[in-house]
Order: structure tokens, then sequence, then C-alpha cells
């Protein structure tokens, strides 16, 4: 029996606006004074995702340095940034992250949150990105929803090292079994979770990931409600 649900944030709960690429090309040119392309900045965001997220993947007790922390260097050393990289990324890192006005709450959000709620499901999240994410669950008014809350910055591990998952699960008093984990990413989130045992959604609102048997997948939030 369901018990809880587990949800990523960044492109689960919070869109990016108006998409990330484009986010990212403004805030580039924004701390870097770099043009991109659309085009460029998607082939570079897709290789470095890949990168990083191998990297994660490795089952450390704390963070490798060399995985999320670098994501913002990596991506302004392939776009041939000549400036101070560590300085920059750094900036490109809280520019983008740290401001909920970067982002939007997307549309299934509220409807999902309220129809966990009617059905007593304990609702929680687990998150790669720092403690300036708690500002968003307040600005978009829906912190009251949430029993529990991890970020990779304060635990020092990061999805899809299973030991995320785990601690959470500890902190909540729940079993494998019994919860649902909810992401956008194949990867830190839905292998990732299957991983550390948890039942395991993908959610792939643009079908973005190829149909796959082995694959459970979702196009909308409230779609998971079948699965309670």
């Amino acid at each position: 029996m369901i018990k809880a649900v587990f949800f990523d944030a960044i492109d689960t709960l919070f869109k990016p606006y108006p998409d990330k690429i484009g986010m990212y090309c403004r805030i580039i040119k924004k701390t870097s004074g770099l043009t991109i392309s659309r085009e460029r900045m998607t082939e570079v965001w897709q290789e470095v995702i890949e990168y990083t997220e191998k990297r994660a993947a490795q089952e450390r007790d704390k963070n490798d340095p060399l995985a999320w922390d670098g994501f913002n260097q990596r991506i302004l050393k392939l776009l041939n940034y000549q400036g101070d990289l560590e300085k920059t990324g750094g900036k490109l890192l809280y520019e983008a992250w740290s401001n909920p006005e970067n982002f939007r709450l997307f549309e299934d959000v509220q409807l999902t949150l309220e129809m966990l709620k009617r059905r007593q499901i304990i609702i929680n999240c687990i998150s790669n990105e720092d403690k300036n994410l708690y500002n968003f669950f307040v600005h978009f008014h829906i912190l009251k929803y949430f029993q529990l809350i991890v970020l990779s910055e304060e635990e020092r591990i990061e999805k899809p090292n299973p030991k995320i998952f785990k601690l959470a699960l500890e902190r909540a008093g729940l079993k494998p079994s019994e919860t649902i984990h909810v992401g956008d990413s194949l990867y830190s989130d839905y292998k990732g979770a299957l991983k550390a045992g948890l039942v395991a959604l993908l959610i792939d609102r643009e079908n973005k990931v190829e149909d796959n048997s082995n694959i459970v997948k979702i196009d909308n939030l409230i779609k998971l409600e079948r699965f309670l």
C-alpha cells in the first residue's frame, strides 16, 4: 500500500521560465557576456547533464566534487568562456537556481497536491539543489503540503545515489515499497529511485523519453493517482 509520494523539484514541480534553455541563454549573457544560440546551448546542456549524472551515480558517502558542484563551470568551458570559470560559474549557479522569479509552477502541481492531501498521502521532496530551494516552496505557496524536504547540498549526497533516497525514507519512517518517487530525470530520479527500492514514475510531459516497456511514465502529475 502506498503511503507517500516523494517529488523531485526542478522540472517536476517548478518549471524554468520560459524554459531551461531559454533561461540559461539569458543568464549566461548576463553573467558572462556570451551570446549563445538555443541550438548550441541545447547541445552543451545535454553533454554536461549526461556527464554529471554519471559522476553523481557513484556511491560515495559525500558528494563527488566533480559532479554537480562543477556543473556550471563545465557549461562555460564548453562555450569557450575565457574568464574566471570558478567565479562566473558561481554567479551563474546563483542567478539561475536561487531566484524563484526564474520559474513557474507547473499547471498540474496544485491539483495533484490537493488530490494527495485528500487521500491522506504523505508528500515529500528530494532534490539536487541547495537551501535556496526552500524559497521556491514559500514563493509558490505549496510549503504547507510537504512534510519533508531533503536537499543534496545539506546532505552532501546527490541523486541518483541511492543513499539520499534511503536517508529520506529513514527520516520519514517509510519503507521503499510504500513510497512512489516522481521525477523528470530518467537517470537521477527514475533509475536512482528504483535502485533504492522505491516505486518509480517518470514525469515526461513532452514525451521526450522513447517508449520502453520497462519505463513507467506519466505525462501529467495528476495521473499518478492511478498508482496509489
